[in-house]
């Protein structure tokens, strides 16, 4: 996985970023004080993540293993148009490998109380907001996936699960608020890397942080950020994407919700 954070060339830094980039009294860099709330919000996730059966049980890793391939299938067949765009072909494959799976947090959930100190010294707020935001998405898609997981493996469908098991068991469980609450999270992301990929300020500050982030346990998250800022950085905006990834889950969602319509059937038709 990629650590480039590229930047895109600006002018002036936001004065609202500059606010996050501590000044001695003499007007020199010193380390930055990262908000309560933030920190609190990546211990919390964290711990969320330590609970996840996954960790303690072989068997029901493989199973979660196999759901995770399973909708990570369909998400590419949904979203094959922007696949095979060339403009977005980077940041979808981001949203389906990096953001779903490739965001490693176990050297974190290891490391939690030496890895914020050095982040908190090393990393604007605003960049830590991000990575609390993408830590409590994992922490929730990880939730969600193992309820999914449990009623397979209850209706013994877990070792090969077809969509209509995979729909099935969705509908069992319900949970639509939890993944409403799951795109909220995924734009506040998206739109969160794209913000600071623009700023030569933030850019630089997290290429600096590099070496530290690694030797202190940060090495997982920080490679994830890098490689967000490397797939936001060519596109203009990246809020057009977002609309239309998140707009079509959506309305799968509301399709498993409100119907019993297969929520699979022709996504792309109301884009």
């Amino acid at each position: 996985m990629s650590s480039n954070a590229l930047a895109r060339r600006m002018d002036a830094p936001d004065p609202a970023e500059e606010e996050n980039m501590p000044t001695t009294t003499a007007g020199k860099t010193a380390e930055p004080k990262m908000e309560a709330r933030t920190a609190d919000r990546i211990r919390a996730g964290i711990a969320r993540y330590r609970t996840w059966e996954r960790h303690r049980d072989a068997g029901f890793l493989d199973a979660a293993e196999t759901l995770q391939q399973a909708q990570i299938a369909r998400l590419r067949r949904t979203h094959a148009d922007s696949l095979a765009d060339a403009r977005f072909q980077p940041i979808t494959e981001f949203f389906l490998s990096e953001i779903y799976t490739g965001l490693d947090l176990e050297e974190l959930a290891r490391e939690i109380e030496k890895a914020l100190p050095v982040a908190t010294r090393m990393l604007p707020d605003s960049v830590m907001r991000t990575a609390a935001t993408a830590v409590e998405l994992n922490a929730l898609t990880g939730e969600l996936d193992e309820e999914v997981v449990r009623d397979l493996i209850a209706h013994g469908q877990a070792e090969n699960p077809s969509d209509a098991d995979i729909v099935a068991a969705y509908r069992r469980c319900g949970h639509y608020d939890q993944r409403r609450e799951q795109m909220r999270l995924l734009r506040e992301l998206g739109l969160g890397l794209d913000r600071y990929v623009r700023s030569r300020l933030i850019t630089a500050t997290f290429k600096m942080a590099s070496r530290p982030a690694h030797m202190a346990g940060l090495g997982g998250l920080y490679d994830f950020m890098g490689q967000g800022f490397a797939v936001m950085k060519p596109m203009k905006s990246v809020a057009d994407f977002l609309d239309t990834f998140i707009g079509r889950e959506q309305r799968i969602l509301d399709v498993l919700e409100n119907s019993d319509d297969d929520p699979f059937a022709d996504e792309t038709a109301h884009d």
